[in-house]
Parts: C-alpha cells; structure tokens; sequence
C-alpha cells in the first residue's frame, strides 16, 4: 500500500474543462473482489471503538477501497495529481445490510466534480455487492488544489452540520502515534502524512497527524453504542488535521430533522477548532 502511495505522487495533473467530466465518469471504473478476512475485521473494530457483532461498521468497506481508489486516481485516464490530495467530506448512504463474513465485490468510479475556491473538489463513488445484492454505497470529496479553474463546472457547496445549542459530550478522542500506525496497519492506509513527524513534513506538516477515517470512525462508533445510530445516511465533513499526539472532544446535538456532531479542540475558548462535523439524517423518501 505504501508502494501505491509513492507511485500515484509521482502522477502529475493535468489541464481540465467541464467537458471532460462526463468522460470521466464513464471510465475507469475499477472493481476487486475481497475475501473475508475476520480477524482484520476485529482489529478494525476494536481500533474503531465498535462494539457490534451482528452489525458491520459503516465506513469500513470505505477504508477496504482505499487501494482501489488509490488506483483510480493515479490512473492515466484521470487528471488529478495525488500529491497534495485534501479528503475533505464523505457521505454514506447504504450499509445496514454489509457483512464481513462473506465475499464482497468493491467497485469504484468518478463522480461529479465541482468547482472550489481551492481548485476543484471530486468525488469518487464507492459500492459494494454480496452475493449479487447491492449492500453499500458511499462519497468520498476530494479536494485538488490548483491555481487553475474550468467554467461550467458546479460550485462546491458545504452543507450545513451546524450543532444546535444544546449538545452532549461522547467519548473524548485521544490519537498517539502508536495508535495511528496500528491504524495504519491495519486500514491499510499508509499515506506518509500519518505515520511519523518526518514523513509528515515532507508534505508540509509540522507533524504526523490523525487519520480523518479513523477520528469518524471512533465517533460513529460512540454514536452506535448510545443507540443514536440506526440506519441513518452518515455525513461527514473535514475540517483541520488533528496532529499527534493529540486530544479532543467529541459532541453530539439532537434536531428534529437530525442529529449532528463534531470534533472538538478541548478547552474554554469561545472559538474552538473543529476537526470535524457531521449529521446522521434519515434516508430520503
């Protein structure tokens, strides 16, 4: 895995226009078959926090497809770079249905891109098969940043994941840097920007830092054990890179529309850094 990293940052960007994204959504479209793996399944979980045996977690097929998302976006018909990738949101829509004792097809494609302030923010679409039944769909939004812009393109738009004004505290999150190797190990994510303090400035940051997936992924988790998870669309959004070692606060708000959350920096400040929101909203229709 650290090999794909180091070969797709090796892939340089190319021109891009509105006109090329339907192209980009037809092809590549790459697909693996995976095979169960139970033991790498519960050291996911026990690392995520995720204590329900009948019930698979919900981003873990999303971390499974990393290698193929890898792959897609190194490809020669794409014309992002990887180097300088920012994940900035992801969005699941169907897992309840996911199991990890049998065999999973992954496939993953383009999505629609968008114009952003930065440069332009893509998605790559994630789903997933057992047993010839669609079991799991998800978004993760990539953002390429480059001084260049395509007309014709969406503007990126946020949504909103306010907290209403009154929240709860989860399990705080505490990130080392023992931790995220395991993670990465395990994850199979092995960008160099978690795994050490000199990998890490390499890509400009003074320090290692935390796995975004694995920050949502122990919230989801918390959500889960306090029974405010139930088969609802997962939405998330990342902010700030939480460095390590570091700490954080995790808390949770009820709507009548919805139930949202974010990562926190501790202390009493007015203006805390979020690391990370999102909602947990019912399923459309």
């Amino acid at each position: 895995m650290l090999g794909l990293y180091l070969q797709a940052a090796m892939k340089k960007a190319r021109p891009f226009s509105a006109a090329d994204v339907e192209g980009l959504q037809r092809a590549p479209v790459l697909w693996e078959n995976l095979l169960p793996n139970t033991r790498r399944y519960k050291k996911y979980c026990e690392l995520a926090g995720w204590q329900q045996d009948d019930t698979m977690h919900p981003l873990y097929w999303q971390v499974r497809s990393l290698p193929l998302q890898l792959k897609l976006i190194s490809s020669p018909q794409s014309p992002f770079a990887m180097l300088g990738l920012v994940h900035i949101s992801n969005r699941v829509t169907d897992y309840t249905q996911c199991r990890p004792d049998i065999p999973c097809e992954l496939i993953v494609r383009f999505g629609q891109v968008f114009q952003h302030r930065r440069g332009y923010a893509f998605e790559v679409v994630v789903t997933a098969t057992q047993r010839g039944k669609p079991v799991y769909a998800a978004v993760g939004t990539y953002l390429a940043r480059t001084g260049h812009s395509a007309t014709g393109l969406p503007a990126w738009e946020e949504r909103d994941m306010t907290l209403p004004d009154d929240t709860s505290e989860l399990t705080p999150i505490q990130a080392s840097g023992g931790l995220i190797r395991h993670y990465a190990r395990v994850s199979g994510d092995y960008n160099p920007i978690h795994l050490s303090q000199v990998t890490a400035k390499l890509f400009g940051f003074k320090r290692a830092i935390a796995h975004g997936m694995w920050t949502a992924a122990r919230v989801i988790s918390d959500l889960q054990a306090s029974r405010q998870l139930s088969g609802q669309e997962i939405d998330i959004q990342f902010k700030r890179p939480l460095f390590l070692p570091g700490k954080a606060k995790a808390v949770v708000g009820l709507t009548s529309e919805n139930t949202s959350f974010s990562v926190l920096s501790e202390g009493t400040t007015s203006e805390p850094t979020v690391y990370m929101c999102g909602t947990l909203r019912s399923p459309a229709g």
